[in-house]
């Protein structure tokens, strides 16, 4: 599933344009890793992720960016 590890990437208004995400999505609290192929969007201040995976966006509760990433990791999302 991963090709690569994911690194940050800066959350601008033209990054979520780009990404198809909505610009309520940058926050002052959100974070965004990405990598090659995918990427994944985190607030904590609303326990949400988003996640870009090879065939579509699932957005999925999570507690925490370690809690998200693994459930990246178990394709437990969506």
């Amino acid at each position: 599933m991963l090709n690569a590890p994911y690194e940050p990437w800066p959350l601008t208004e033209q990054t979520a344009i780009v990404l198809g995400l909505p610009l309520a999505a940058v926050t002052p609290t959100a974070q965004l890793i990405a990598n090659d192929k995918e990427w994944l969007w985190f607030d904590p201040a609303q326990d949400m992720a988003i996640w870009q995976g090879p065939d579509a966006q699932h957005g999925f509760p999570a507690t925490s960016l370690d809690e998200a990433l693994a459930r990246v990791h178990r394709q437990a999302v969506g």
